[in-house]
């Protein structure tokens, strides 16, 4: 069996409903893996200075089917799970022989305060 429906297969299960965001356009939902990265020590990849003192923003690792191309996506779209927004700091395909399996990004939450200081 193809490896790219196998892991497809396995985000219908276990996966969250998200859709993509690029302007006013929308996405079908789809099925995706978002894993939060706050236990890993080099998951902190930047702050921003507050009057309490710095605070570090929310990481998460996305895995997404290979029917979603997100490389091809503007560095404005953004991926919404549960109503919250996240931006893609990085995204890349995973490959076996050329054949894209799944795709791989870093995700940053997007507060509303980020919001307030564009």
């Amino acid at each position: 069996m193809n490896e790219a429906n196998i892991v497809k297969r396995q985000l219908d299960t276990i996966g969250n409903t998200v859709y993509l965001q690029e302007g006013s356009w929308n996405s079908m939902p789809f099925k995706a893996s978002l894993s939060r990265l706050w236990r890993r020590k080099n998951s902190r990849f930047e702050k921003r200075l507050t009057e309490l003192g710095e605070v570090y923003s929310d990481y998460y690792l996305y895995v997404g089917p290979y029917n979603h191309n997100i490389c091809d996506l503007s560095d404005e779209a953004l991926l919404i799970y549960d109503g919250v927004r996240y931006e893609f700091k990085c995204k890349d395909p995973v490959k076996i022989n050329d054949e894209t399996i799944y795709y791989s990004a870093i995700l940053r939450r997007i507060t509303e305060a980020d919001f307030d200081e564009n």
